[in-house]
């Protein structure tokens, strides 16, 4: 969910539609540029903390903080088999995030276009709501209640691909696996003033939650790629590719 926002705001600052004003001029880079790379790089790093603030008169939500109403996500592999259900997200610290690289493809034959875009959040705090039936490890849950993650270190690589139809890009896929230096989660009621098997289940995932983390991850891809690319496209269906990558 987190590197679907960021990637919706990267597509933003590289070209707006003429049906949509920009309040602030954006630069534009020409791909047969030989720092067209860098241009783009230059670009993110320009906009980005006017995208985080959010931009109304477009209907661009905030970045930072940033909130997802609504996720559900269940999971059947190795220590995590359990329904969980996560409301009323708030997301900070993305205005931080720092670009490394931004690559971008283009198949003539085949009229695919590929963006990829490196990206590296110093901390980033999550907290909302959480429903969980199921176990994980060995422990059995049917727990809900409010909590709270800090990630530090969270760095990946974006990759938005689709074909390029009557100029404009319509994007089939978004994919990304990011890796994670630290994690801790709180949470000070999740079993109904059970405080014993609170901690235990807090203690287990914060010692565990790097193996926890790859079983979750596919699935967690599957919930954020249609949900990332039908924004996406919502935003490039009113403008022509060759105005955002001319």
């Amino acid at each position: 969910m987190l590197f679907y926002v960021l990637s919706v705001s990267i597509v933003t600052t590289l070209g707006l539609s003429a049906n949509v004003q920009p309040t602030l001029p954006l630069i534009t880079c020409k791909r047969e540029s030989a720092d067209y790379s860098a241009c783009l790089k230059r670009a993110i790093k320009e906009e980005w903390p006017r995208f985080c603030k959010g931009i109304p008169e477009i209907g661009f939500p905030s970045l930072d903080p940033l909130f997802y109403k609504y996720g559900k996500g269940i999971f059947d592999s190795g220590e995590i088999r359990a329904e969980v259900v996560m409301k009323n997200l708030t997301c900070t610290g993305l205005k931080e995030s720092r670009f490394s690289d931004v690559r971008t493809h283009f198949l003539d034959d085949d009229d695919v276009f590929r963006l990829e875009i490196a990206v590296h959040a110093p901390k980033l705090h999550v907290k909302g709501f959480v429903r969980a039936t199921g176990t994980i490890g060995p422990f059995r849950m049917n727990s809900k209640g409010p909590f709270n993650v800090t990630m530090d270190d969270v760095t990946g690589t974006w990759n938005l691909i689709g074909h390029v139809v009557n100029d404009t890009w319509i994007v089939k896929n978004f994919t990304v696996a990011p890796t994670i230096r630290t994690f801790k989660l709180y949470s000070d009621d999740l079993f109904e003033g059970n405080k014993e098997l609170n901690n235990l289940i807090l203690a287990f995932v914060n010692e565990y939650w790097p193996p926890l983390y790859r079983v979750m991850l596919p699935i967690m891809a599957e919930i954020w790629d249609p949900w990332i690319t039908g924004i996406v496209n919502n935003l490039f269906s009113k403008v022509s590719f060759s105005q955002i990558f001319p």
